[in-house]
């Protein structure tokens, strides 16, 4: 099954993104922050995450430079949202 994370610091987006995908058939994982989604992307291995750039502690675009400096494998697909 397709994992998907959803990361945004807004509760109630969060919430309807991890719905859809859920509704979908998709394994899902939420993070309120990039400092979270990151500690949730060596753990849970996503194939996609959906990001959000506006956050505190670590922001989308932290999150990608992250990820760029030290790439997972694999990678996950991402859609900023």
């Amino acid at each position: 099954m397709p994992r998907v994370l959803v990361v945004d610091d807004d509760a109630s987006i969060v919430k309807v993104l991890a719905d859809v995908c859920a509704g979908m058939g998709l394994e899902v994982e939420t993070a309120l922050d990039g400092v979270q989604a990151l500690a949730k992307l060596r753990e849970w291995r996503a194939d996609l995450m959906l990001l959000d750039l506006a956050m505190p502690r670590l922001d989308g675009f932290g999150v990608l430079e992250r990820l760029r400096d030290e790439p997972l494998d694999p990678n996950p697909a991402v859609i900023i949202v």
